[in-house]
């Protein structure tokens, strides 16, 4: 993910989803003080996963309709 080209979307969530991502942001530069962890990082990861987990589950979809 590093070296593909990167694109800004904006997203509007609740704002309690907005806090628990500060607070995972917190707890983990907590446990590493020299990282710099945002919510927005946090919250970068967890839509990546998601959408790649999405993306595999097309394919083997598509593959057992074959």
């Amino acid at each position: 993910m590093d070296q593909e080209k990167k694109s800004q979307i904006n997203l509007s969530i609740p704002e309690h989803y907005r806090n628990l991502l500060r607070r995972m942001a917190a707890e983990r530069m907590m446990e590493n003080p020299a990282e710099i962890v945002t919510g927005t990082s946090i919250a970068t990861e967890i839509l990546i996963t998601a959408l790649q987990e999405v993306a595999g589950e097309n394919k083997k979809e598509g593959k057992k309709n074959e």
